[in-house]
C-alpha cells in the first residue's frame, strides 16, 4: 500500500474530546495512520502521494452499518407502498429472479454511490453473498458481508453454507473484508437455525448481523410463536452472547432496551427507511441514555433510494427532534458520531476505523465547504450534518488508497459498471 500525506485540511478526528484541527495533516503508510494533527513545517519525508485538501474537512470514512447493497437494482421500482405489500408483491418476486451476476453488478453500482458519498465501509446482508463479496474486493472498499440464513424464501440458506462462506472469506479475502453470519430475522429463521448460528459464531469468533424488531407485526409473530419478545428470545438462544449487529430495533420495550445496552449489541438506526416504510420511530433517545451502542445505516436502496450517510445523520437528528418535541436532542455532533465511530463500533470494527487516530486504518473522506450552501461557516458539525450533501465529497480513501477523487474513480470503470447494472435491473423488473 502506498504512503500518503493529506495536508492543508480541517481535521475532525471524532475522538471524544478532540476539537477540530486547522490547518492539519494526516499521514498514512501501509494502510495505517502514522500521524494526524497540526500541520508540520519543513517535511523532509517523501510520499507516494500527496493531496492538498484546500481547506476541506477531513473526517473518518462514514460507516454504513446496515444495507442490502445490490438492491440498488430496485431503486424506485416499488415506492410508496405498505411494507407487507411492498415485500410480497414487488420485492420478493423480483428477488426470486436474481442471478449471481445481478448481485455483483448491483453491488458494484452501490459501491460507486457510497464512495462518492464518503462511505468507506458497509455491513451487508443479501442473496448470492459470494457475488457481493467479490464486488467489495474488486471495489477496494471495506466490507462486512454476511452468510445469510433464511428459511421462508425460494432461496433457502442454511448455517453450514453460511459458516463455510465466512471461513473461506476469512482465509482468502483481503483483511478489510470481515465476514459475519447473517440470520435474517427472528421471524424468518427457525429456532434451530438461530441456535446453530449462535454456536457457530461462538466457535469461530464471527459476528452476527440480524434484523430485529423492525415492525410491530414481526414482534407479534415472534410473541405468538415463542411466547417471548424478540430480544429475550434471541438471548435465550444464546445469540446475544456474541457480537451482534442488530438493524432497526424500532419496536423494543424498556426491558429489551436495557438488555441490548447491557450486552453492547450494535444497534443500527435506519431513520430514512423506517420513515419511508412507516415502520415507526426507534427509541434512540432512550438507547443513548442507556449507554447502548448506536450506529446508522441506509438499509437497501429499494427502501431508502439513496446510499447516503450524511443524509442518515441529518434524518437521525431531525426525526428525533420532531418526534420528541425537543430541538435539543441528537445534536449535530452526536449524529455525525453515530455515522462514524458509532457505526464502526456497531459492526465490531471500532478498533480499526471510525476515528482518525494513529494506529487505526487510513479510511477517510474529505468534504469541501466552498459551495454557497455551505457558507458562511459558524459551526463545523452543524454544517456537515444540516447543510453538506454527498455531492460535497471530494475524496474517499480506504487503507490509504484513494478510491474516489473529484469525480474520478482511479481503479474502477464507472460507465461500464452503471451500464451493466442497468442491464441487470431492466431484465429483473421486465421479465
Amino acid at each position: 500500500m502506498p504512503s500518503l500525506r493529506v495536508y492543508n485540511a480541517i481535521v475532525l478526528t471524532m475522538v471524544s474530546g478532540d476539537e477540530p484541527i486547522s490547518p492539519a495533516e494526516l499521514v498514512s503508510a501501509d494502510g495505517q495512520i502514522e500521524y494526524v494533527g497540526p500541520q508540520r513545517a519543513d517535511i523532509e519525508e517523501s510520499y507516494d502521494e500527496t493531496i492538498d485538501a484546500g481547506g476541506g474537512v477531513l473526517l473518518p470514512g462514514l460507516v454504513n452499518a446496515h444495507t442490502h447493497l445490490a438492491m440498488t437494482l430496485m431503486r424506485g421500482y416499488a415506492d410508496d407502498m405498505p411494507l407487507q405489500e411492498w415485500l410480497t408483491t414487488k420485492i420478493w418476486p423480483t428477488e426470486a429472479k436474481l442471478q449471481e451476476q445481478d448481485v455483483y453488478w448491483g453491488a458494484m453500482l452501490g459501491i460507486l454511490e457510497m464512495l462518492r458519498a464518503g462511505i468507506t465501509c458497509f455491513c451487508d446482508m443479501y442473496h448470492f453473498f459470494n457475488a457481493g463479496t467479490r464486488a467489495a474486493i474488486d471495489g477496494g472498499i471495506r466490507a462486512l458481508p454476511s452468510g445469510v440464513l433464511l428459511s421462508f424464501a425460494d432461496k433457502i440458506y442454511n448455517v453450514e453454507q453460511a459458516v463455510e462462506f465466512a471461513l473461506e472469506v476469512r482465509k482468502n479475502a483481503p483483511s478489510r473484508i470481515v465476514p459475519m453470519l447473517g440470520p435474517h430475522a427472528p421471524y424468518s429463521c427457525t429456532d434451530e437455525m438461530l441456535r446453530q448460528a449462535a454456536a457457530a459464531a461462538a466457535e469461530h469468533g464471527l459476528g452476527i448481523h440480524i434484523h430485529l424488531s423492525e415492525t410491530a407485526d414481526e414482534v407479534q409473530q415472534v410473541l405468538d410463536a415463542t411466547g417471548m419478545r424478540p430480544v429475550a428470545y434471541l438471548d435465550k438462544l444464546g445469540l446475544l452472547d456474541n457480537h451482534v449487529t442488530a438493524a432497526h430495533c424500532v419496536h423494543v420495550d424498556d426491558a429489551e432496551l436495557e438488555m441490548l445496552a447491557d450486552k453492547q449489541v450494535g444497534i443500527v438506526h435506519c431513520p430514512t427507511s423506517n420513515m419511508k416504510l412507516a415502520s415507526g420511530f426507534a427509541p434512540v433517545l432512550k438507547m443513548l441514555a442507556a449507554g447502548a451502542c448506536v450506529g446508522l445505516g441506509t438499509d437497501g436502496a429499494a427502501s431508502n433510494n439513496r446510499l447516503d450517510m450524511l443524509q442518515e445523520a441529518r434524518m437521525a437528528a431531525l426525526e428525533h427532534k420532531a418526534h420528541s418535541g425537543d430541538p435539543g436532542v441528537v445534536k449535530a455532533e452526536e449524529a455525525l458520531r453515530m455515522a462514524t465511530v458509532g457505526s464502526a463500533r456497531a459492526v465490531g470494527l471500532g478498533d480499526r476505523v471510525g476515528m482518525l487516530q494513529v494506529g487505526k486504518r487510513a479510511d477517510f473522506t474529505m468534504i469541501s465547504l466552498q459551495e454557497a450552501h455551505n457558507q458562511p461557516l459558524h459551526n463545523l458539525y452543524s454544517q456537515l450534518v444540516y447543510a453538506a450533501e454527498a455531492a460535497d465529497v471530494v475524496c474517499t480513501a480506504v487503507d490509504g488508497v484513494v478510491l474516489y477523487r473529484d469525480g474520478v474513480y482511479p481503479h474502477l470503470d464507472a460507465k461500464h459498471i452503471i451500464a451493466r447494472a442497468n442491464e441487470c435491473a431492466h431484465r429483473l423488473v421486465n421479465s
